[in-house]
């Protein structure tokens, strides 16, 4: 298992990532506590507006987390420390509701995520460029355009090349019958917070190298808050009645990327993919979600 999981390291363009921080917008870097931070800095803060009026988020971001292996975090007990091929750090939970800061699975789903069959069995989604949750996407680098006058806020990603319109004029999410793997998303500002509802996803990717998933039932809620010019408070809501109990929320900073002449570098993840045949030699399957897995 260490030998497969090891081709799941590269970063988004073969970036490394950066150091931990302790500290994001006078906040503490990690998840609960930032996210309790950031929400009580935000009743505060004045953000700068576009020319339409809304709080400008126009720029580049780049996603601060503690932990990328597994959402629930991974304590010294996890086998993954001690691989030496695909170490996995100890790193805190970036769940933040429910109180204990795990994934509210049903039964059957959590034999399936939290390295059940799905990190058994499954290729993970991302590793052969198919795509990670959208959640994972905001670990990564991010690029907000608000054009003036476009009822759209754009949401471009380093990772995979992901890009999202989200339209902001109030339509209705498309039919029930297209899933997507991005889904649907459709925003509105709600004071100086903007929210993305998103529905219509296809359940086809995981949330983390640990396999934790949901299905294509999923209704997520995206919030992103300025608590100051360099720093948004990026929350994330999942709902799934498919696969869990009760919804359950993540949370962590977007900082601002100040680096002059900074630009998204196109990602040759299809380009340079050489993991899939490797996995497929292995015995594992591609992901196509909870109503595909015979395949």
């Amino acid at each position: 298992m260490a030998t497969v999981w090891s081709l799941a390291l590269t970063g988004a363009a073969g970036q490394a990532p950066p150091a931990a921080p302790t500290s994001l917008g006078g906040c503490p870097a990690e998840a609960l506590a930032f996210h309790a931070c950031a929400l009580d800095k935000a009743k505060t803060f004045s953000p700068p507006r576009t020319p339409d009026g809304t709080p400008d988020m126009q720029g580049y971001w780049r996603g601060r987390i503690t932990m990328d292996r597994s959402v629930e975090g991974v304590d010294a007990t996890e086998p993954m420390t001690r691989s030496p091929l695909s170490t996995w750090p100890v790193a805190p939970s970036l769940i933040v509701d429910p109180p204990d800061r795990k994934i509210p699975y049903q039964p059957w789903a959590a034999e399936v995520g939290r390295k059940g069959v799905n990190f058994e069995k499954y290729i993970d989604p991302r590793t052969v460029c198919a795509g990670g949750s959208l959640s994972r996407s905001f670990s990564d680098l991010v690029q907000i355009l608000q054009p003036t006058g476009d009822p759209y806020v754009l949401l471009l990603f380093e990772d995979l090349r992901i890009q999202r319109v989200v339209a902001t004029d109030g339509r209705a999410h498309v039919g029930d019958n297209i899933k997507l793997q991005t889904g649907d998303s459709v925003g509105r500002w709600e004071g100086n917070t903007f929210v993305v509802d998103v529905t219509n996803l296809s359940g086809y990717v995981w949330f983390d190298d640990a396999g934790n998933f949901h299905t294509n039932a999923a209704h997520l809620v995206e919030r992103l808050t300025m608590i100051d010019l360099d720093t948004i408070h990026y929350e994330i809501t999942v709902n799934d009645p498919k696969a869990y109990t009760r919804p359950w929320k993540m949370a962590w900073a977007l900082v601002r990327e100040k680096q002059p002449g900074f630009e998204i570098l196109e990602e040759a993840c299809w380009e340079g993919e050489r993991a899939a045949p490797r996995f497929r030699e292995q015995g594992y399957r591609y992901y196509f979600g909870d109503t595909w897995r015979s395949r």
